[in-house]
Order: structure tokens, then C-alpha cells, then sequence
């Protein structure tokens, strides 16, 4: 689903941010690539969201896996937590695999509810900006764009 350098829709809101991305930059970048900011993102939602659905109630789907690294996203997001403890910006004493886990989490429901008309495509954004200025101490390098 997410993971650096293997969804070209991530890679195009990445590209965006500049030519050297920080962590908070890049993982929002990852995380934007999944909400339903726009008809591409949308699509993408509907179809891992209707996969995941069905996978439930079809053995067969069920048997499948649901992606080739389903740990990639946690991972990737992980890793740019613990870079951002690194370097500086990112708060030390934060979880950083509960902090991926956190965002993935809320990124996927936050699809969710934009699709469904509970929020708008803007809240859901601001709502990702918050939890990312949380967890990485405010804005670097801009951001990414919303859709």
C-alpha cells in the first residue's frame, strides 16, 4: 500500500515537497497517497477498502495475500519517526512503531469518512497535519500539497 518508491501517487505528492524531504515530509507524503483528496485517490480508497471488505466474507480472497509486504507501511513510517528522533524534530519519547500504527490507522478511517460525506477532504487533511505537528514538533519543509 505504502511504501517508499512503490506507489507512483506517493511518489508524485513526495516530488512535490523538493528535491530533499525531511521525515515529517516524507511521511506525510505516504499518508496523503492513501486519503481521497482527489478522483485518483478516491479510486485507490474505494478499492483497498472494497478488497479488505470482501476478503472477510471470501475464503478464497481470504487465502489471498492482501499485498506482497503488508508490513511496508508500518515499517517506512517507522523508520521516519525514529529518523525525526534522530535528527531533532521528532518528540524522543514517543513510540515511534505505535505512532505508525497510529496514523495508518487513522488515515485509513479518515478515507473512510471522507468518502462517505462525514468529512471533507480539508478537516481530514488538517486532522493528519495535527497528529504529524504532534508527533514531529510542526511543519518542514512545507508539506505536502492536498491532493
Amino acid at each position: 500500500m505504502l511504501k517508499p518508491g512503490g506507489e507512483p501517487r506517493a511518489q508524485r505528492l513526495l516530488a512535490a515537497v523538493g528535491p530533499d524531504p525531511g521525515p515529517r515530509a516524507t511521511a506525510e507524503a505516504l499518508l496523503m497517497a492513501s486519503l481521497p483528496t482527489d478522483p485518483e485517490g478516491r479510486t485507490f480508497h474505494l478499492l483497498h477498502s472494497s478488497y479488505a471488505i470482501l476478503s472477510v466474507t471470501d475464503e478464497a480472497l481470504a487465502a489471498q495475500p492482501f499485498t506482497d509486504d503488508p508490513d511496508a507501511a508500518e515499517d517506512a513510517l517507522t523508520g521516519l519517526v525514529e529518523r525525526g528522533q534522530e535528527a531533532g524534530p521528532a518528540d524522543p519519547a514517543v513510540d515511534a512503531r505505535a505512532e505508525a500504527i497510529g496514523l495508518l490507522a487513522m488515515v485509513a478511517t479518515m478515507g473512510t469518512s471522507v468518502l462517505v460525506g462525514q468529512r471533507s477532504t480539508d478537516s481530514a487533511v488538517a486532522v493528519l497535519r495535527h497528529h504529524l505537528d504532534r508527533i514531529f514538533g510542526g511543519a518542514e519543509g512545507g508539506g505536502a500539497a492536498a491532493g
